[in-house]
């Protein structure tokens, strides 16, 4: 799931990486110039895949899972990419607005998509892509930086077989755990200090009518140093807000308890939402209806406009 990994089978037959080892390989940890190797971080179905670059060598890498259904065709999704630089390190800044192009079939899809950088408060530059691809299939997303001709593929899928709660569907009520009932999540934080998110249950806020935030992310655990720094960024937000309701969900049930975080399991709300990655971040309006979801990777200013999104 994402950033730490939580497989107990280790890694593939096959040398890829282990389920949750996902972000390390495809995000924000290991590009590397020759491919990256994208592993979501749900059951059996790894993907090895290689981005293309013509040019100067800068790569084009999927901030999001690739191997599990992910994005759904006919809906509106968000997909965070990185360009990795001539070296294969991802670049902490990104130079102007990038140009997208959606292609299936060779055919491109819709109008040309320009996207501008986003970096702020962060130690990572990323691009959030807003595209809807029209029907299942394959999909190239490609991209000009700096001479070079950068492409990566999604496969976009049948709603019906994406567990993850989509933008504009009720978020599922779920119990969370709370400083008054930890609800078998133990720690039900790992930042540290603790964080301030941590006294109102999910099934309480939904049913508030204030506006919502639920940042599922676990700073100790996550090996590639972003579930912290997002964490920090929303209680910085937060600070602005007293009008909406903040939850921090860690990922894991028991990561103490075990010998190695491989071992541990996951947090029942994961289980709930079906989610292979983090962090991710959902915003909810005051009718408990998702208007945004953050996943991976976001910075202030996104995130300011996410929270605006559900107070204006």
């Amino acid at each position: 799931m994402g950033p730490s990994t939580h497989d107990p089978r280790g890694s593939g037959a096959d040398g890829s990486l282990p389920r949750r080892g996902f972000l390390i390989g495809s995000a924000i940890g290991l590009a590397t110039a020759a491919g990256v190797t994208l592993t979501s971080c749900g059951g059996d179905d790894t993907t090895s895949a290689t981005p293309t670059t013509t040019g100067n060598g800068y790569q084009l890498i999927a901030s999001f899972p690739r191997s599990d259904p992910y994005a759904a065709a006919g809906a509106p999704q968000r997909l965070p990419l990185l360009i990795a630089g001539p070296d294969g390190a991802p670049l902490d800044q990104i130079r102007g607005d990038v140009v997208f192009e959606v292609h299936r079939d060779a055919k491109r899809v819709g109008t040309p998509i320009t996207v501008s950088p986003h970096s702020e408060g962060l130690e990572r530059a990323y691009l959030p892509l807003e595209v809807t691809f029209p029907d299942v299939g394959t999909y190239d997303i490609s991209a000009r930086y700096r001479g070079s001709t950068m492409t990566t593929t999604l496969s976009a899928v049948d709603p019906a077989t994406v567990t993850v709660p989509q933008v504009g569907a009720a978020l599922p009520a779920v119990a969370t755990p709370t400083t008054d009932d930890h609800r078998g999540v133990d720690p039900i934080c790992t930042r540290d200090p603790q964080c301030p998110f941590h006294s109102v249950n999910l099934t309480d806020a939904l049913a508030s009518g204030r506006p919502t935030l639920l940042l599922v992310s676990t700073p100790q655990f996550c090996q590639i140093a972003i579930c912290g720094p997002v964490l920090d960024l929303l209680i910085e937000a937060a600070k602005k807000h007293d009008d909406v309701t903040v939850i921090h969900q860690e990922v894991y049930a028991n990561p103490r308890a075990v010998a190695s975080i491989s071992e541990a399991t996951p947090a029942p709300l994961l289980s709930a939402y079906g989610m292979t990655f983090e962090p991710s971040l959902f915003v909810v309006d005051r009718n408990g209806t998702l208007a945004r979801r953050l996943d991976t990777i976001y910075d202030r200013a996104e995130l300011a406009d996410a929270i605006r999104s559900v107070t204006a």
